[in-house]
């Protein structure tokens, strides 16, 4: 297939075919990544990466979650024709993660809001998932060679995810403040979804050692769910994606099990081709950072040649759906509700799917390690 050729087959569902190749929509996705608001040039936060731009185009919050994702997002794109900006926006983000997370015991807001808001429950707490993306961004980042060593933030990310192992398991969270126990949602309850956390964790052994409990807790996680990888419950399809993601790195000799999720995960999918938010609520809400997630494990379960993994039409049809979701802003919508607002974490999962899935007949070979 011509990577720069219009998208020829139809969609799962009939969704109707975008007019540009996915390799032209990838493009105006990482032009708006590279150029727009998603980070921060100035004030306090400078460097830091919102997770969601309001209808004016200013963003909203500074997550640390999503600056991570930005630092691994810029390591998979590195060396091209932006590759002196993509280094600048690299600097930029670390010594942003350096002031904020350099110094033990300090734990900063989940969520750094930009303008006055009501009490966000989320600040109340500290997340394994976001520390460990953080991390993998920084690592990812020195091992794309767009920064300098990070061995000193590195040592205190790791004492950070220390304080997480209780009785050589995770906790998915830890309460720093209120009176009111935190409210049940799956990033509160902990589930296979920290698998992706724990195994970018794990794989931050490469560059320092970990603490001796923290590497067994993380062990210990991919190793909990790894045979029951095909038959886990599919809830919410994001944190379930989420957990394939986790496997494929931590465990690619379960790439069978993790292509028989993606297909009950699939088998869900709307007559318009999108994905729903929860799996036992077909008609309800959609997501669209979950079609992308969706098509890079389906990219990534092809390259290891995994039993049951997506066909042709399959990808040709998530990569459809998605591009149809890609607004007139050249950025992702998280759903239809938040047309009017960009996700940035989407747009990143969304921009890495399509260059993916554009660039797969040219040799590019995604691998777990790269996902964002």
């Amino acid at each position: 297939m011509n990577p720069h050729a219009t998208l020829a087959s139809p969609a799962v569902g009939g969704a109707p075919i975008h007019p540009e190749s996915a390799n032209d929509v990838a493009a105006r996705l990482r032009a708006w990544l590279l150029h727009g608001p998603a980070q921060l040039r100035a004030g306090d936060q400078a460097g830091g990466v919102a997770g969601t731009i309001g209808a004016d185009g200013k963003p909203l919050y500074v997550y640390a979650e999503i600056t991570g994702y930005y630092l691994s997002w810029l390591a998979d794109i590195a060396g091209g024709d932006d590759d002196a900006l993509v280094r600048a926006c690299a600097q930029q983000a670390l010594d942003w993660a350096t002031r904020h997370f350099s110094t033990p015991g300090q734990m900063p807001s989940t969520r750094i809001h930009l303008t006055a808001s009501e009490p966000d429950w989320r600040n109340d707490a500290t997340f394994f998932f976001d520390l460990a993306m953080l991390l993998r961004g920084i690592d990812a980042a020195v091992e794309a060679g767009i920064v300098e060593s990070a061995d000193a933030l590195r040592r205190a990310l790791h004492e950070h995810l220390l304080q997480f192992v209780h009785d050589g398991a995770l906790l998915p969270a830890i309460q720093l403040r209120g009176t009111q126990p935190l409210p049940p949602r799956w990033s509160t309850l902990g589930g296979p979804f920290q698998v992706k956390a724990s195994s970018r964790v794990a794989w931050s052994a490469r560059h320092t050692a970990l603490p001796d409990a923290l590497a067994r807790a993380c062990t210990n996680e991919s190793e909990r769910w790894a045979m029951q990888a095909a038959d886990i419950d599919l809830g919410m399809l994001h944190p379930t994606l989420y957990f394939a993601e986790g496997l494929l790195l931590s465990r690619p000799d379960r790439a069978d099990a993790v292509a028989q999720l993606l297909r009950r995960c699939l088998a869900t999918t709307r007559a318009d081709g999108a994905l729903p938010e929860a799996a036992s609520e077909a008609d309800g809400k959609v997501r669209n950072d979950i079609l992308a997630q969706a098509l890079r494990v389906g990219l990534l379960l092809c390259e290891l040649d995994a039993a049951q993994a997506p066909g042709e039409v399959e990808l040709d049809g998530l990569a459809a759906t998605l591009m149809s979701r890609v607004t007139a802003r050249d950025s992702l919508p998280f759903n239809a509700d938040a047309a009017a607002q960009a996700n940035v974490w989407g747009t990143m999962f969304a921009e890495q799917a399509l260059r993916w899935y554009a660039n797969r007949a040219g040799g590019t070979r995604p691998t777990a390690a790269a996902l964002v």
